[in-house]
């Protein structure tokens, strides 16, 4: 079985999902943000990644503190496939698993933690709950702001959404990145409680909007 034995045992795996778009297209770009944060977490934790066919994702595994880091490699609104397909093969339900995607309705560097609820007009997250047939999974939803319009203003013209989650971020925004990065670590590693679970439809945001 993959994973050595992940899914068994007295402490069963947890899994964090990061949502992004395939290389090249996807390489560093906004809507890609969650691709980013896997990669850092795989460095915190010294653990090196492999390809899984069967998956269609690049996949790090914890053996230690038996977490699963999923690196999707469908495009953004199927990652969901690719979460399903990793759920069966470690035995990974909804209470084990966290999804790390960008959020345009938040300013640069606002996050949040949300246990489950509706995916807020998200396609990845609704790809990933039309999938495994469950809301009741954690995401962290790190922002990335939205594009302006001709006065200055943030807008949500279509044309201009897709140009801007498209775009390579800029240095200085994976800075900022990478410090919000670094602050929920630990967090995202954390429990969601003795029983595996959190509150439902509960958002603890942990930044301004």
């Amino acid at each position: 079985r993959m994973g050595s034995g992940l899914g068994q045992g007295p402490k069963r795996a947890t899994m964090v999902v990061g949502l992004g778009n395939p290389f090249p297209i996807g390489h560093g770009t906004r809507h890609s943000l969650g691709h980013l944060y896997v990669q850092e977490l795989a460095k915190e934790l010294k653990i090196a990644w492999r390809m899984h066919l069967r998956m269609l994702s690049y996949v790090a595994i914890c053996e230690q503190r038996r977490v699963v880091l999923l690196y999707p490699l469908l495009p953004y609104n199927h990652n969901g496939w690719c979460v399903r397909q990793a759920c069966q093969s470690f035995d990974v339900d909804a209470s084990r698993l966290t999804v790390v995607h960008d959020d345009a309705d938040r300013k640069l560097g606002a996050h949040s933690f949300k246990e489950g609820g509706s995916a807020l007009g998200n396609r990845g997250v609704q790809g990933v709950i039309d999938q495994i047939g469950s809301r009741d999974f954690r995401r962290l939803r790190v922002g990335i702001g939205r594009p302006m319009d001709e006065k200055g203003k943030p807008t949500r013209d279509k044309e201009k959404m897709i140009a801007y989650v498209m775009a390579v971020l800029a240095k200085e925004e994976l800075e900022k990145l990478h410090v919000v990065f670094r602050q929920t670590l630990d967090e995202v590693l954390r429990s969601r409680g003795s029983d595996g679970k959190g509150a439902v439809g509960k958002d603890t945001t942990t930044d301004d909007r």
